[in-house]
C-alpha cells in the first residue's frame, strides 16, 4: 500500500464524482467518508503519509503513543500556515486561507472552508460557544466546525482593517479597529453601541472580555479595564514597555508580556498587580504567553522559554533554546526547542528529564489543555502523539 501514488480525492454530492475511487479508499480504511459542507460541493480527504513525521521507534521507546498521521491534500506550492487546538477541534489554516477542521481523536476532516482570498490577512480563531470566530479584513466570520456551516458573516466598515483581534461575551462583540478604537457591537442586531480608546490614542493590540469587564492592551504598553456595558473606564495599568502579544485571561487574572522584559499578572476587576513584582525575563517579550494548569509559559528572543509558577510569579525552569509549549501533563511540560528537539521538563523539580528528536516538525499547535501534541510540517503531514 505504501507504494501507491496517492492523489487528492474528492467526495462530491452522493459520491457522483470519483465515487468508485473514494469508496474503495474509504472501504480500505485509508480515507474517512466525509460530509459535504455548505461552503463547497467538494470535500478534500486527507491521504495517509508514506513517511513518518516522527520516528515510530522513538515514540514507542519513550512510552508515548502515535494516535494518527495524515497528509492534508494541499495544492502545489500551498503550505500549512497555522495549526490551532481550540475546544473540541483542531484547526489548520493554509497559505491560501483554506481552513481544515479536524477531529483531534482520529485526524479525520470534519469540515473545511475557504476563509478568504489567498494573501488576505486572517486573524487567529477565537472560540465562543464552540464556534470559531475570525476577522478577515473588516469582515467577521463565524464558523460552526461541527456542521461546516458559516453561521454568521458581516462586514464592519467602521473598523477599517482589524489590528487587535476580537472578543465576545453574551451581549457584545468587541473588535479593535485600525482607527485605534475599540468598537462594541450589540449582538442583538450587531449595531455599534459604543467606542473607546486609550488616552494616548495608541493602537489596540489585544482584547479580552467577560460579561462584566472588557480589557484591552495597547502598543504603548497600557492595559485598560472598562465596563462591558458602556464606555466607562474602571482602571488602567501602564507597563514600562510596549505590548505586542495577546492578553491571556484565566478566571479573574490577566497575564501578558511586555517589551520591558516583564511578565505581568493583573487582577481583572481592579488592574492591581497580583504578584509581589512582575517576573523579569531578561529580554523583550513580543509573543503572547501560554497558560497551563499551574504554569505560565513565556518566550523571548534572548533567553528562550521560561516556565513560571502562576501563584508565585517565580521561574521554575528555563530553556535557552526553547520556543513554544506543545502540551503538558499534571507534572511535565513538553517544549519544542531549536534543532527540532522536544524537551521534557519536570514542572515540580524544574529539571529537564529527557529530549526527543523531532527534526522534521516545523508546524505545531499549542495544547496546554491535555497530554496530546499535534505536530506537522509545511507540506501537509500532521500527526497526533499522546505523551506520558
Amino acid at each position: 500500500m505504501s507504494s501507491w501514488n496517492y492523489k487528492t480525492v474528492y467526495v462530491q454530492g452522493d459520491l457522483a464524482m470519483n465515487g468508485l475511487k473514494a469508496a474503495i479508499l474509504v472501504f480500505l480504511g485509508l480515507c474517512p467518508a466525509m460530509p459535504v459542507t455548505a461552503e463547497s460541493n467538494k470535500t478534500p480527504i486527507a491521504a495517509p503519509s508514506a513517511a513518518p513525521l516522527v520516528s515510530p521507534s522513538l515514540v514507542r521507546d519513550a512510552g508515548w503513543k502515535l494516535d494518527w498521521q495524515i497528509n492534508l491534500p494541499l495544492k502545489e506550492n500551498e503550505t500549512i500556515d497555522q495549526v490551532s487546538k481550540f475546544g473540541s477541534y483542531l484547526y489548520v489554516r493554509t497559505s491560501t486561507n483554506l481552513l481544515f477542521c479536524l477531529d483531534p481523536q482520529t485526524g479525520r476532516t470534519r469540515s473545511f472552508l475557504q476563509l478568504g482570498p489567498s494573501g488576505l490577512p486572517v486573524s487567529s480563531p477565537v472560540l465562543y460557544d464552540e464556534d470559531a470566530w475570525f476577522i478577515i479584513g473588516n469582515e467577521v466570520l463565524v464558523f460552526d466546525p461541527a456542521t461546516g456551516v458559516v453561521t454568521f458573516r458581516k462586514r464592519f466598515p467602521q473598523i477599517g482593517n482589524n489590528e487587535g483581534g476580537l472578543a465576545r461575551n453574551t451581549t457584545h462583540l468587541f473588535v479593535a479597529g485600525s482607527d485605534r478604537r475599540l468598537h462594541a457591537f450589540n449582538v442583538d442586531g450587531y449595531w455599534q453601541e459604543f467606542m473607546a480608546s486609550a488616552d494616548n490614542d495608541s493602537i489596540i493590540v489585544s482584547i479580552v472580555a467577560t460579561d462584566d469587564i472588557v480589557a484591552f492592551a495597547t502598543e504603548a504598553g497600557n492595559v485598560v479595564g472598562m465596563s462591558a456595558a458602556g464606555p466607562q473606564k474602571m482602571w488602567q495599568f501602564d507597563a514600562t514597555g510596549g505590548i505586542r502579544g495577546r492578553l491571556r485571561l484565566d478566571d479573574i487574572a490577566i497575564y501578558f508580556g511586555s517589551e520591558d522584559s516583564k511578565l505581568y499578572k493583573l487582577d481583572l476587576k481592579t488592574g492591581a498587580l497580583l504578584w509581589p513584582s512582575a517576573f523579569h525575563s531578561g529580554g523583550p517579550i513580543r509573543d503572547g504567553v501560554t497558560l497551563g494548569k499551574q504554569m505560565v509559559y513565556v518566550y523571548n528572543d534572548l533567553n528562550g522559554m521560561y516556565g513560571v509558577n502562576k501563584e508565585t510569579g517565580k521561574a521554575v525552569w528555563q530553556i535557552p533554546s526553547g520556543r513554544t509549549l506543545l502540551c503538558e501533563t499534571d507534572t511535565k511540560a513538553f517544549i519544542f526547542a531549536d534543532a527540532g528537539l522536544v524537551k521534557v521538563m519536570d514542572n515540580q523539580k524544574g529539571q529537564e528529564l529527557y529530549s526527543m528528536n523531532f527534526t522534521e516538525v516545523t508546524r505545531m499547535a499549542v495544547n496546554p489543555a491535555g497530554s496530546v501534541m499535534f505536530v506537522g510540517d509545511a507540506r501537509g503531514r500532521l500527526a497526533s502523539i499522546t505523551v506520558k
